[in-house]
């Protein structure tokens, strides 16, 4: 990063609602009772084997079980995970210059969250802009404020995510007869959650991380999307949408456990490349990765690469499960208040969003 030096001064992290184990997922989110005979019974062979592969013990969502009425939005969970980042930075709401809020399903269309987090967090005056992506979301906002911050367009960003998974994964919300078996799948691994950071010109006086560097890439030209919701302009007729079932989040899996593993790895190494990065400087890795099965191949992979059989990898994933662009930042927040870090300590995060073949990553050093 060229310009002033940037740095994470606050993290704030927020999961709805009790933690729900792997075995009650459906009992939240409510069964599929109405899908073809084919996917009920498939869902019941898969049931075990996706426990297994997943690694999740226990998830997170803002639904009530007994109303059926969602308990949190984008918006409150957002300001939740910020309020907890502005005392972590000992700062107020009225220092920030600038929002940088990312995520995948918004709870409106117009406006963007970006100026409604402003609005409940009372904010009269600032810079705001909303990033529309999945997993490389936060890691795109990171990169924006970090990047503005350093020439001097704005001094104190408040970066923000969330992802309520569970207003498109309860049952009330499917096509039942439209159901497929990768979409009944993803029931059992996305979970609900925001996080926020400070980021800012400021050295910070507490715990904190400077920002060496970001990246980001794209490279899925010529590849259809994986992962796809096709509900939008081109799909905006409601009886239409909704017979298809082009409203349900789907998932090749497939082509995503055949590709994804050495994409990832591709991307990181033209990420280290491109940052010169030392890896052996790196005292622990964050792989941003919904399912263990995959977290392992990339642990083992990286390891072997870069000499390590010791490389520390860290996830929330088994007790929160995997909450998309906010995961790292609930990572984070844990880490720095579980872990005793010592000055110049480096994290590095790196994730593959599999919607369209996007990579992300950060380089941060503690200070």
């Amino acid at each position: 990063m060229n310009g002033r030096d940037v740095f994470i001064t606050g993290i704030g992290s927020y999961s709805p609602g009790n933690p729900v184990p792997f075995d009650q997922i459906e009992d939240v989110l409510g069964r599929i009772t109405d899908a073809s005979p084919k996917i009920m019974r498939r869902i019941d062979k898969m049931r075990p084997v996706i426990k297994e592969l997943l690694g999740i013990e226990y998830s997170h969502y803002a639904l009530d079980q007994q109303s059926r009425r969602m308990t949190e939005n984008n918006v409150s969970m957002s300001v939740k995970a910020a309020e907890k980042a502005f005392e972590n930075a000992d700062i107020s709401a009225g220092q920030v210059d600038l929002i940088v809020y990312a995520g995948i399903l918004y709870d409106c269309l117009c406006p963007p969250s970006s100026v409604l987090v402003q609005e409940a967090l009372n904010i009269p005056y600032c810079a705001e802009m909303a990033i529309h992506s999945n997993c490389t979301a936060i890691y795109k906002a990171i990169q924006v404020a970090a990047d503005s911050i350093a020439i001097g367009r704005y001094d104190t960003a408040l970066v923000v995510t969330s992802q309520m998974s569970s207003a498109f994964l309860r049952a009330e919300y499917f096509n039942q007869k439209a159901i497929t078996e990768e979409q009944a799948i993803l029931r059992w691994f996305l979970s609900d959650g925001a996080g926020a950071l400070i980021i800012s010109s400021e050295r910070p006086s507490k715990k904190g991380f400077k920002i060496v560097d970001t990246y980001l890439e794209s490279v899925g030209v010529g590849i259809p999307p994986t992962m796809k919701m096709m509900i939008g302009a081109e799909n905006h007729i409601i009886p239409d949408f909704y017979e298809k079932g082009l409203h349900h989040l789907t998932q090749d899996i497939k082509t995503v456990s055949k590709i994804a593993p050495d994409m990832f790895i591709k991307g990181l190494n033209t990420m280290i490349e491109k940052s010169k990065l030392d890896v052996g400087t790196v005292k622990c890795f964050f792989a941003n990765i919904p399912t263990k099965h995959l977290m392992d191949l990339a642990v083992k992979s990286l390891r072997r690469d870069w000499n390590n059989a010791k490389l520390p990898f860290y996830t929330k994933m088994a007790t929160q499960g995997y909450q998309g662009a906010p995961a790292i930042v609930i990572a984070l927040d844990n880490y720095i208040n579980e872990t005793d870090l010592k000055e110049g300590d480096r994290i590095v995060s790196f994730v593959t969003e599999s919607s369209k073949w996007m990579h992300a990553g950060f380089i941060l050093d503690y200070c």
